[in-house]
């Protein structure tokens, strides 16, 4: 009996950040894991052009679809039927709502439920409050269809729970994500990066979107403290990509003249990855001020190079990071610089932290997340 089944996966954020990297390295880790079971994987252009199947049974298929359109809606929907599959993957939230087949989707958080606000959009209010509501209704609808939801926290199921209270509790499988190996690997001439944005040490180094809860304005007002109150001669380097939010806290920085001590390199250059890992490693220490997160991989990310983590006393990162980091309370500016500073001045304690970070980083892996994604995909295709 042959017990071949065919798996469809939207990976059309393949290559780009955030849901990007969690479509990149399920599917690499796929690969290595699963000798049976033949994929289909969907990619838009530049992510056709990135991946290169190592497996055999993984076939890569053009469906260059924008998300959160009605190209994907419709044409994406005709793509997945002619391949014929036996069960679809969604690694976000964006199903195909008229998709009628089995179905399993991993949704890293619903963030947008709590912290999407007019304020922090560039879109008319009208057509921000539509778009809004088509994004609950089609996570909503992504809930009912789906055989299971995979999330990367016990906090996000928990969310998912209070804002859906019709699903059930074993509708949520927990897989937590691991360190993408690009930002795993060993940095090349660092002080080569340093120059380019003439960047000098020592420094703080704050790594992701500049989006509203993530909670960067906070961070801004407490390293003022830091500089004004503690002496703090260092510089404060903010890592992210140049849109809305960015330009916004880059006129504050401006009009506040703190230009030459709070840098942003993305404003003017495209940091790649490799520049990122340079950063963290020659960092002082990672702060991370967000008020909500589903998993939190940037501090992950720096402990894997030797990186003491300050970062917001928030249940995901409880959760996630136990006592391996200094927590400061996000909503309290005071907090946030004087446990910085402490980070600081006390050698030892940070010592500490980066023996635990390192030993934290051996904890989770994309392995043990396919490994259960593929779990699930098993138990799905029995019925």
């Amino acid at each position: 009996m042959d017990n071949k089944k065919t798996i469809g996966i939207d990976a059309r954020f393949y290559g780009e950040a955030g849901p990007g990297r969690y479509a990149k390295n399920i599917v690499n880790s796929l690969e290595k894991i699963d000798q049976i079971n033949r994929y289909i994987v969907f990619l838009r252009k530049a992510g056709f052009e990135q991946y290169t199947p190592s497996n055999p049974n993984f076939v890569k298929v053009l469906a260059d679809y924008k998300w959160y359109t009605f190209d994907e809606q419709i044409r994406f929907l005709i793509s997945i039927y002619k391949q014929k599959i036996d069960l679809l993957y969604v690694p976000h939230f964006n199903i195909p709502v008229l998709y009628v087949g089995k179905l399993v989707t991993a949704i890293p958080d619903i963030i947008m439920h709590t912290f999407s606000t007019e304020e922090g959009t560039t879109l008319p209010p009208l057509y921000f409050k539509f778009k809004k509501f088509v994004y609950k209704v089609v996570v909503a609808w992504a809930v009912i269809r789906s055989k299971k939801v995979i999330v990367p926290s016990n906090t996000v199921k928990e969310d998912f729970l209070k804002v859906f209270p019709f699903a059930r509790a074993e509708k949520f499988a927990i897989a937590y994500e691991g360190i993408d190996p690009d930002f795993s690997k060993s940095p090349s001439e660092t002080e080569t990066v340093m120059a380019k944005y003439e960047i000098s040490k020592p420094f703080l180094l704050y790594v992701g979107s500049m989006y509203k809860h993530k909670n960067v304005e906070t961070l801004i007002e407490a390293y003022k403290i830091l500089k004004t109150r503690f002496g703090y001669n260092g510089h404060l380097v903010l890592i992210g990509k140049k849109d809305h939010f960015s330009n916004t806290l880059f006129e504050k920085i401006d009009q506040e003249g703190l230009r030459s001590d709070i840098i942003m390199p993305g404003q003017k250059w495209h940091v790649t990855d490799n520049e990122v890992v340079a950063f963290r490693k020659e960092a002082q220490m990672y702060v991370f001020p967000s008020l909500k997160e589903g998993f939190s991989l940037t501090p992950l990310e720096g402990m894997c190079h030797g990186l003491a983590a300050v970062i917001s006393d928030i249940p995901c990162h409880r959760e996630i990071y136990g006592n391996c980091v200094q927590y400061f309370d996000p909503n309290n500016v005071e907090h946030v610089a004087d446990k910085v500073y402490e980070l600081l001045v006390n050698t030892a304690l940070k010592e500490t932290l980066i023996q635990k970070g390192l030993e934290l980083t051996k904890k989770y892996s994309w392995r043990t997340t396919a490994q259960l994604t593929l779990e699930i995909f098993t138990e799905a295709l029995k019925n």
